[in-house]
């Protein structure tokens, strides 16, 4: 008989416990070993039934399930993590997998992609939906470009951000350059859009901020 994947759930809404029991009980080859509604009382039940699985929520009283994975990873490698959670936001994803969990998924998830999740991660792997995984692709792409180059401005640009941050207007800077002030104008908001600057006093701080010269 192949060995059932033991889960241990952990939502302080117990209908939300239900839905997810509902879900789980069409494949008889997960078993749910245990009901938490908070991080503390997921934690004590890991100690002790040491589950294959933790499916957890983020926002929990006492202990955020970002919080429970970090411990998981450190002090229960055995027990995997996969959240459920309503969030979508990029910090909430990151943040997640950044702590250990080996999975993210949306509340409204369908029951096949439920059970796929499962399963992918029992086996080691890591379970993304096309929503996360695009969200953690476009991050990525972040994280590189910053690292090559913080905001891709070109040298023009940057010479002209060093002499907005000295202090010179838009006027001296056109005679120093030699270019027309409408150019500098052109410049300087593109240079503000890169950086999402509101005015010129976020536009220094950014720069310096992000050592952009």
């Amino acid at each position: 008989m192949t060995k059932k994947i033991k889960v241990v759930l952990a939502d302080d809404h117990s209908v939300v416990r239900t839905g997810i029991k509902m879900l789980i009980s069409s494949d008889e080859s997960i078993e749910i070993i245990g009901e938490a509604s908070s991080g503390a009382e997921a934690l004590s039940m890991i100690k002790n039934s040491q589950p294959d699985i933790l499916i957890t929520d983020i926002s929990m009283p006492g202990m955020t399930g970002i919080e429970l994975a970090e411990i998981i990873k450190n002090e229960h490698q055995g027990t995997k993590v996969l959240v459920l959670s309503t969030y979508s936001d990029e910090e909430y994803i990151l943040s997640a997998f950044e702590a250990g969990a080996s999975g993210y998924l949306p509340k409204d998830t369908d029951e096949d992609q439920f059970l796929a999740a499962i399963k992918t991660v029992s086996e080691g792997d890591v379970y993304y939906t096309k929503e996360v995984s695009d969200i953690l692709t476009k991050s990525l792409i972040k994280q590189k470009r910053t690292i090559e180059d913080p905001l891709e401005l070109t040298e023009r640009e940057k010479e002209i951000l060093k002499l907005i941050v000295d202090g010179m207007s838009n006027k001296e800077i056109a005679d120093k350059l030699f270019i027309s002030v409408r150019t500098v104008d052109t410049h300087r908001r593109n240079i503000m859009d890169k950086i999402e600057a509101k005015n010129t006093a976020d536009l220094v701080r950014k720069a310096l901020e992000d050592k952009l010269i």
